[in-house]
């Protein structure tokens, strides 16, 4: 079935507006959060499980353009951060999530993935953040959707032995942070 250009670009419109909403929320904070059950984003359920096998066998790109895996980072709790430039509530979430880090870096893992910037744009955030901890690039957003993140950002909390165990698609505050961390120590 063809679609005309008249029924192309409202679908468009609609679905660019999606997204954007799912980014950047009335109050800076979009999605929900998945543990076993399912996504709630607005209160609908957008799937259903955790993913398939263990963290550790993901691979990413550095900001060096070298491939590498999650299994370097295994062995304590991991916090697994999706950001982008281009996300209002990922750069006002960033220093928070420097600040827990450095709080707690030595019982938890910090990680935070890039997805859709260029190196030079991601580089760029990380230094206005002041982030420090290890910083990977998602450039097909292969992670992304394999947590089962639909909004940015998103969070995936990861037992010591590479297992997610939660995923959140909402900003989170400090103290959100700190509780999920305890949660999976």
């Amino acid at each position: 079935m063809r679609r005309s250009f008249s029924t192309l670009v409202p679908s468009l419109a609609l679905a660019g507006a999606l997204l954007l909403a799912a980014c950047t929320g009335d109050d800076g904070a979009a999605g929900g959060t998945t543990s076993g059950g399912g996504l709630t984003v607005g209160g609908l359920e957008t799937s259903d499980t955790m993913p398939d096998g263990n963290i550790a066998e993901r691979s990413f790109e550095d900001f060096e353009g070298e491939e590498g895996t999650f299994e370097d980072f295994i062995g304590k709790p991991m916090v697994v951060n999706f950001w982008g430039s281009w996300c209002a509530p990922c750069i006002k979430e960033m220093p928070d999530f420097e600040a827990v880090h450095q709080e707690l870096g030595e019982r938890v893992t910090f990680v935070g993935v890039n997805v859709q910037d260029t190196v030079e744009q991601a580089q760029q955030m990380a230094e206005a953040t002041g982030v420090t901890y290890p910083l990977v690039r998602d450039t097909r957003n292969e992670l992304l959707s394999w947590v089962g993140g639909v909004s940015m950002p998103t969070t995936a909390f990861v037992s010591a032995d590479g297992t997610v165990v939660k995923v959140v698609s909402k900003t989170l505050s400090p103290d959100e942070l700190r509780t999920e961390i305890e949660a999976i120590s």
